[in-house]
């Protein structure tokens, strides 16, 4: 119902345009991406501080709408958006290099119920990519050249909500991978699926529920590197424009058992003073020394109103790593 009100807010504001005749400008696939650093306060939440703030904009057709992030090489991230386009983003902490724009290669389909990817995961030591469609209800994977190799759609997907699907797709450590729903069975729950290795296999899955919070939804997932799962939920405040709200919780999931609810714990709130926006890529990188920093990539809708913000989080676990081996000794 809120994304309901929200298209029909949207509507009424772009209006009066809708009466003004002229012609289309053609694609324009040719446009860089810029990147700029931005000046942010100081801010942290939980064990969380912003260590650096993008802005990411370009005229290009091919950019806008992410919806998917992962750190799939070394200095470089891959994002994925509503429709079916790529962006490989070099990390802008380390390289000064200019954001390359493209689509996945044997999936040039226009049809946005056929390439709106919500959800990415990589296999580190293949480099086969994972992504998940909403509206479609279907996982995909990639070759390391990103070059479609599998699909399916799992019955137990089928019916999901139609722009409210795989909107958190990753792979464990085991090689098992964890899909949940964005559409909520009750506020804060989430129907989710646990398929024992890779989904187009065709396995069926464990059925489970997923424990957000109230008033947020899972925007995206990704593994930390001691295996628990961590997951980006987001909130949406209408108004115009409208406003949105951030958090990441964690949760374990060697607790996943079938048809219970997989508890979550709150890890931090993203609100002001970090820049807020809409935030639905998530991506973990280990920097060494007992340093983690967490990425996030803001979806922007295509909107005018609305940016693309790359943020850094970072996270000092060092602590956390020395009280386990303590624990074992």
């Amino acid at each position: 119902m809120k994304r309901k009100i929200l298209a029909c807010l949207i509507a009424l504001g772009l209006a009066p345009g809708t009466f003004v005749r002229s012609e289309p400008a053609p694609p324009d696939y040719t446009s860089p991406v810029t990147v700029t650093e931005l000046e942010v306060e100081e801010a942290s939440s939980g064990p969380l501080t912003l260590e650096g703030a993008w802005l990411l904009e370009s005229e290009n057709d091919h950019f806008g709408g992410y919806s998917a992030l992962i750190a799939w090489h070394e200095d470089e991230f891959l994002a994925a958006n509503d429709a079916g386009r790529l962006m490989h983003l070099p990390r802008p902490d380390w390289r000064d290099a200019p954001p390359a724009l493209g689509a996945f290669l044997n999936f040039a389909r226009v049809d946005k119920m056929n390439v709106d990817i919500e959800s990415l995961t990589f296999d580190p030591e293949t480099g086969e990519v994972w992504a998940g469609l909403e509206w479609a209800q279907q996982i995909i994977r990639f070759s390391p050249r990103l070059q479609k190799r599998a699909s399916i759609n799992p019955p137990e997907m089928k019916d999901w909500g139609g722009n409210s699907g795989p909107e958190a797709l990753a792979r464990l450590q085991d090689g098992s991978f964890i899909v949940i729903e964005e559409r909520a069975l009750a506020d804060g729950l989430h129907e989710a699926l646990l398929f024992d290795g890779d989904p187009t296999d065709g396995m069926e899955p464990l059925r489970f529920t997923f424990e957000g919070r109230e008033g947020y939804r899972p925007s995206d997932a990704t593994v930390l590197p001691d295996g628990r799962l961590l997951v980006l939920l987001r909130g949406l405040r209408l108004g115009l424009p409208p406003r949105f709200t951030t958090m990441l919780v964690m949760a374990e999931p060697e607790k996943i058992e079938e048809n219970t609810v997989l508890p979550s714990r709150v890890l931090a709130r993203i609100d002001p003073a970090f820049p807020s926006e809409n935030y639905e890529g998530l991506a973990v990188t280990d920097d060494g020394g007992g340093r983690l920093s967490l990425w996030l990539i803001s979806d922007d809708n295509f909107a005018s109103y609305q940016r693309t913000i790359l943020l850094k989080l970072g996270w000092d676990v060092s602590g956390r790593r020395q009280a386990r081996q303590k624990a074992r000794r």
